[in-house]
């Protein structure tokens, strides 16, 4: 009874705490560590119950379940391959060939080596040094399907968003332009919207919030992406008078940070409403990086055609990754270290 008291206080903690970080500082990667730990409180919590009122029936059904989802994902793993090459040719016909676009390709190309390392062990080496290379290769490939997995529940947990119609700006991040000046399909259907909550919140609180178009020039780009987003607003609907621009911004970084200035020069009041728009898979980092530069604002994303969806997932885990490369350097030489130990420990014949 004690352990089904203290599994029931760990859920309901962890459950507060992720329902605080969703409803004031959703802008973190934390939302998916809570949203895991809480579900598996949840499912300990369960089976306790289960056992408790004495219907190990419905314990051995859910184990049953858990086993069989398990062998699933296990076995989806084994041959993810399959659908990442598919998803890089789908990529290649619909979008122009790049390494952005390729990045299905590399992940599948890791997945049959991983499959290789797994069921033919091809390496050939002696007992601690083989061991030691196991125990680390082992430890990573773990790591990287634990953080990928808490990277997709954050970017998915971010989407549940449902913004009050209060807002005095609307920031709407840029794209690349086609052809140097023509908004694509992707940066279009961010501009739709933002030009969508803009016009929702006059109809529904008559209130108009300032549209911030942000993006500056490329290198191949005939005008500023904000001057192009612009124009393409105006024919969406939007009004020129409610409408601002920001120029010199070339990463999303900048894009909230001189943002945010155009915001201080224009507010008369430091309480100003903000939101953001990008696209779907995007939002999630968008928004650590406005909570960076200071600017209080969440995000909300426009749809994503689902096979680019693949692609961007792991580009944004990578930008994750680069983001937080200090704590993942540190976690990759612990592994290393208990690599080292598993190796000595075969070596001197006590492991």
């Amino acid at each position: 009874m004690w352990m089904l008291s203290v599994t029931g206080i760990v859920f309901a903690i962890l459950t507060i705490f992720l329902g605080t970080y969703l409803i004031k500082n959703r802008n973190s990667t934390v939302i998916g560590w809570l949203t895991n730990l809480d579900l598996l409180a949840l499912l300990v919590l369960l089976t306790q119950s289960f056992e408790l009122i004495g219907q190990k029936y419905y314990a051995l059904v859910l184990a049953v379940a858990l086993i069989v989802v398990g062998l699933a994902v296990i076995l989806g793993l084994i041959l993810s391959f399959v659908f990442l090459f598919v998803n890089a040719i789908v990529v290649w016909r619909k979008e122009e060939y790049s390494l952005s676009g390729s990045l299905t390709l590399i992940a599948g190309v890791g997945v049959v080596l991983v499959d290789i390392l797994i069921f033919f062990n091809p390496i050939n080496a002696p007992a601690p040094i083989q061991t030691f290379i196991m125990t680390f290769l082992t430890m990573l490939i773990l790591y990287i399907l634990l953080t990928v997995w808490n990277t997709i529940s954050s970017m998915l947990l971010y989407q549940l968003y449902f913004p009050r119609n209060n807002k005095d700006y609307i920031i709407i991040l840029g794209a690349g332009l086609i052809d140097g000046h023509k908004v694509g399909r992707l940066l279009g259907g961010r501009i739709n919207k933002g030009i969508e909550f803009y016009n929702h919140q006059i109809h529904k609180a008559n209130k108009h919030a300032k549209i911030i178009l942000s993006g500056g020039q490329g290198g191949d780009e005939k005008v500023p992406e904000s001057v192009a987003m612009r124009d393409y607003a105006l024919e969406h609907g939007a009004r020129r008078a409610d409408m601002m621009v920001e120029t010199k911004s070339i990463n999303t970084y900048q894009n909230m940070q001189f943002s945010k200035k155009i915001i201080e020069g224009d507010a008369n009041s430091s309480q100003v409403r903000v939101i953001f728009v990008t696209s779907n898979y995007h939002t999630l980092r968008a928004g650590i990086l406005a909570r960076k530069v200071g600017m209080n604002a969440f995000g909300i994303g426009s749809k994503t055609p689902f096979y680019y969806l693949p692609n961007a997932v792991i580009r944004e885990y990578l930008a994750f990754v680069v983001m937080h490369k200090k704590f993942h350097l540190m976690m990759v030489g612990l592994m290393l270290i208990a690599a080292l130990v598993s190796g000595i420990g075969v070596w001197l014949g006590i492991m």
